[in-house]
């Protein structure tokens, strides 16, 4: 007795089934790299944004010591910090009889310059 097997179907679902879990592999580690490389940077940037606000917290400290003792100029009112692209900038008004101040102004920016959108189009006949 001869017996066929006939392979055609199965073999083209198992084709078709490895292809299937091939491209779900490959977008599982791209959307993987892709979430790595957002975490690198969030935390590139929280770290930098919390860098800065600590210097900010050491200027105010040094602040109070020079407002206790008394030797507090216009100058020593006004600080801009920067750090990896951000700048923090800190107004306080002048200390009263008590020694008592309000922070005006405390500011934390990203310096951030955006592309002209239409540098490649040609302006005419300069």
């Amino acid at each position: 007795m001869n017996h066929h097997m006939r392979l055609g179907p199965i073999a083209i679902f198992l084709v078709v089934v490895a292809i299937i879990l091939t491209t779900l592999a490959t977008l599982t580690l791209a959307t993987t790299n892709a979430d790595k490389v957002m975490a690198e940077r969030f935390a590139a940037v929280t770290s930098a944004r919390y860098e800065l606000e600590a210097e900010g917290q050491q200027f105010l400290r040094d602040f109070d010591e020079q407002a206790a003792s008394g030797t507090v100029t216009s100058e020593d009112r006004h600080a801009t910090l920067e750090k990896s692209g951000y700048t923090l900038e800190i107004q306080i008004s002048a200390p009263d009889a008590n020694g008592n101040y309000e922070i005006e102004k405390w500011d934390l920016k990203k310096n951030w310059k955006a592309d002209d959108p239409f540098q490649h189009i040609w302006k005419g006949a300069e």
